[in-house]
């Protein structure tokens, strides 16, 4: 700028920042934003939820001071803001299920910062799974098939071995029948998996306000609406052909497959991970539409709450699917 010129110059963000906000300021956004289903979910679950949310953020922060000392003492510390671990926690909290003891969601939060959050980027780097989803996988899945656990931990797997027992999603008649679980004194089984709800995820106590809560972190957190939207738009559209072929209520088949909390919440605020999920645009609807199929089919033998899985298998295809798609730069020859 030449003297005297009245020419004015404003600072902005550095050139790797591309979304608008720091990693920090994303993470106090994401946490506020998550602060809605969670709030709404103590109300329809009761002070349990509020047990299991505590348990998860308290366990994730103490993890994250644990590792920032015994780090700082012989170096650099891999992370220094408790920010996205105190996400992480929550993101824990709001997926366990309600029905499960505490000591798994201790169990599934530790998992989650050591191993598979810290431990991932250690080995390889980055973060190559989603660090909640494998760390609930591996504990409600792996070990619990492998290793005796008490019966009432039953209630809070993935793979619940009862739900054989009621839920038929193949026919009209079997369907309505395991819906009607959720059915209260004032709502219907769709109005309660839609507005109010007092089993199944933490996270998904309302279906709604996971909705609004995921709508709101568009524009404010700068999610990755792209995965979201295909993954809602997959389910809701399996979902309306199932009653089609089975002559079921197209609102019912909605209702149960789309907003329940293991996929709502999964949706927004677990398949968006920003370093687990892919890159490019196109990928990022493969990748959705992808978790939305294999959700589904889990949904349909069973595997109710199975959408983790689901992220998890996905989220080793990610750099696959940005592969498939990627732009070659102009000029490029060869491999």
């Amino acid at each position: 700028m030449s003297k005297g010129s009245s020419e004015s110059y404003e600072g902005g963000f550095p050139p790797h920042i591309h979304s608008g906000i720091t990693k920090d300021e994303m993470m106090v956004k994401t946490f506020l934003v998550m602060l809605i289903p969670a709030v709404v979910a103590v109300f329809a679950m009761g002070i349990q939820a509020l047990y299991h949310i505590a348990t998860a953020v308290l366990t994730s922060l103490s993890f994250h001071y644990l590792i920032f000392f015994l780090e700082t003492a012989r170096g650099t510390p891999t992370y220094r803001s408790p920010g996205s671990s105190l996400v992480a926690g929550l993101i824990v909290g709001l997926a366990m299920p309600i029905a499960g003891p505490i000591y798994a969601t201790f169990v599934v939060a530790a998992l989650s910062m050591v191993v598979f959050r810290w431990g991932q980027e250690k080995v390889f780097g980055e973060k190559r799974v989603n660090p909640a989803a494998a760390a609930k996988v591996l504990v409600l899945v792996g070990i619990s098939l492998l290793f005796f656990l008490p019966e009432h931990l039953e209630l809070g797997m993935i793979f619940h071995p009862h739900h054989f027992d009621w839920v038929n999603l193949l026919t009209a008649e079997g369907f309505q029948s395991s819906i009607a679980f959720y059915e209260t004194e004032t709502l219907s089984a769709a109005e309660s998996l839609v507005f109010w709800k007092d089993h199944g995820w933490i996270g998904g106590g309302s279906g709604i306000a996971v909705l609004i809560a995921g709508l709101v972190a568009i524009p404010w957190v700068k999610i990755k609406w792209r995965i979201p939207t295909a993954v809602l738009l997959t389910v809701g559209a399996l979902s309306v052909s199932m009653a089609v072929v089975t002559g079921g209520s197209v609102v019912d088949r909605i209702a149960f497959h789309v907003f329940t909390g293991s996929v709502i919440f999964m949706a927004f605020f677990m398949a968006t991970e920003p370093q687990t999920s892919p890159l490019t645009e196109i990928g990022q609807y493969l990748f959705g539409v992808a978790v939305g199929l294999l959700t589904f089919l889990l949904q349909l033998v069973g595997v109710l709450g199975g959408s983790v899985i689901a992220l998890v298998v996905l989220n080793l295809f990610t750099d696959r699917l940005d592969t498939l798609v990627w732009k070659k730069p102009f000029g490029h020859r060869g491999d």
